[in-house]
């Protein structure tokens, strides 16, 4: 049997809960404030604040969903409509609302792909079959949303083929630098490294993470980046952009700068978007919200399999190595990030596979998760599976823990980071957990709709499914 951990517990949220802000105000820490999430037909309640142009997040937010088809909402119109548009979450994507980890100080909700936030005139939690709000923000005229800043320095250094495109303020804690180039195979015990100061110094910096590298811990700059990567830094906790006076190549070794950016003093930095924790499993990591596997129709679950018995995984993530974002295959291991194919030689040699076969042979046709926005009947599905290849086209594993099978592995994608989730092997299944369903295997029932369009497509001239996939990307999927 394979379990899948589901949540029933209310939602409550209690961070700065005995704070009061001005709509419209600009917070550093938390985005621009646009009100309350409140009705007086329900008990949700919420502080909703923008956090760049296509993100949000709620603070304090109390909901227990007491229906099935609750979502976030984004309308034109003061009040939700049934013409609005689904918002996202990394835990639920656009299906409808469940319970939220106890655990989280806030919600993030996403804009769909090529909307912004200030296109819309309200942000509610809405039932799409009753048409009824359950809370609602309207957004103010003239709304303020904390912009990116793109900086004109770029790394270059002597040594090491260091160089480097600009460097991109995501928001207060994260930066990207395009283009990154720089001999880290050669280079010895070299890290990013930030700090204060007029000048780069050994006494006055902090190592600084890669994002998708250096999620356990922070080691060094291994790889031979050749210039066709760009790269994340992520500061450390109790740093930000406005912390800092310079971001260096540093030899930790022999305290030898190879190359290193300034950071503005100016206001060019005075409206950033806040820094928005990763979302993204019960477990650290930092996944994008787009991309993320479904094992039987659930996002990313945390998995029970027993050992000495055999499970089959049928993996329909993408196999078109020309697009890597849709060659997803998959594999179990020990790391907890995935991306195997994208880590370094010294990387992967920390890295035990436990599932069959190379990395790269688990790949299977793509199958993606749609809103069906063109419902004929009452009885059709909110969403169904649209996929470039049959069923029986389907790419599958076995899979058997054993007696020597660690307790914890993780699923992840081979060539992407932070897309799948943890798998505990027992000798039993506990009996303690009383919020775990066992989900049958039912990717028929799934396909039913995608079929008969693939089908109707064909008879219609041969429409290809992939041109829509690539327009309404929403979440890659295993079985």
């Amino acid at each position: 049997m394979l379990y899948l951990v589901t949540r029933t517990a209310l939602l409550l949220f209690v961070v700065s809960s005995t704070f009061s802000y001005d709509i419209n105000s600009y917070n550093p820490e938390l985005g621009v404030f646009v009100g309350d999430l409140s009705s007086p037909d329900s008990d949700i309640s919420g502080q909703v604040f923008i956090v760049n142009a296509t993100t949000l997040q709620i603070f304090n937010l109390t909901f227990t969903p007491k229906q099935q088809d609750l979502y976030f909402w984004l309308d034109v119109k003061e009040v939700p409509t049934p013409d609005g548009l689904k918002a996202h979450t990394q835990e639920y994507g656009i299906t409808p609302l469940g319970q939220f980890p106890e655990s989280q100080d806030r919600v993030v909700v996403h804009v769909a792909e090529k909307h912004r936030l200030d296109e819309f005139k309200s942000f509610s939690i809405y039932s799409f079959k009753t048409d009824k709000s359950f809370g609602s923000v309207v957004f103010p005229e003239n709304i303020k949303i904390p912009k990116s800043v793109a900086l004109s320095a770029e790394f270059s250094g002597k040594r090491y083929k260091l160089r480097s495109g600009p460097l991109y303020v995501i928001d207060r804690r994260t930066i990207k630098v395009y283009g990154f180039t720089f001999e880290g195979n050669k280079a010895p015990k070299t890290y990013f490294y930030a700090g204060r100061g007029s000048s780069v110094s050994y006494s006055s910096g902090v190592k600084v993470a890669i994002r998708g590298k250096d999620e356990k811990e922070i080691s060094e700059i291994s790889e031979n980046y050749r210039g066709g990567k760009d790269i994340i830094l992520e500061l450390p906790e109790n740093y930000d952009i406005f912390h800092i006076d310079w971001i260096s190549v540093y030899c930790y070794k022999y305290r030898v700068n190879f190359g290193s950016v300034l950071v503005p003093t100016d206001d060019t930095l005075a409206t950033l978007p806040p820094f928005v924790p990763a979302e993204k499993r019960g477990y650290p990591a930092l996944r994008s919200p787009k991309y993320v596997w479904h094992v039987n129709s659930v996002m990313t679950p945390d998995l029970y399999l027993v050992r000495n018995v055999t499970y089959t995984f049928n993996v329909e993530g993408g196999r078109e190595k020309l697009i890597p974002e849709f060659f997803n295959p998959l594999y179990i291991g020990d790391d907890e990030s995935g991306g195997f194919s994208e880590l370094s030689s010294n990387e992967a040699e920390r890295v035990k596979i436990h599932s069959q076969g190379s990395v790269d042979s688990n790949a299977g046709p793509l199958c993606i998760w749609l809103n069906n926005k063109e419902k004929s009947t009452a009885t059709e599905p909110d969403m169904y599976l649209d996929c470039d290849g049959w069923p029986e086209d389907v790419h599958s594993f076995a899979f058997t823990p054993n007696e020597t099978t660690p307790s914890v592995l993780y699923y992840n994608s081979g060539n992407n980071f932070n897309m799948g989730g943890r798998i505990f092997i027992v000798d039993e299944l506990p009996e303690d957990v009383s919020d775990s369903r066992e989900v049958p295997f039912n990717r028929e029932k799934w396909h039913t709709l995608a079929l008969s369009r693939q089908r109707a497509d064909k008879v219609n001239g041969g429409k290809a499914t992939m041109t829509a996939i690539f327009l309404m990307i929403v979440t890659i999927m295993i079985v």
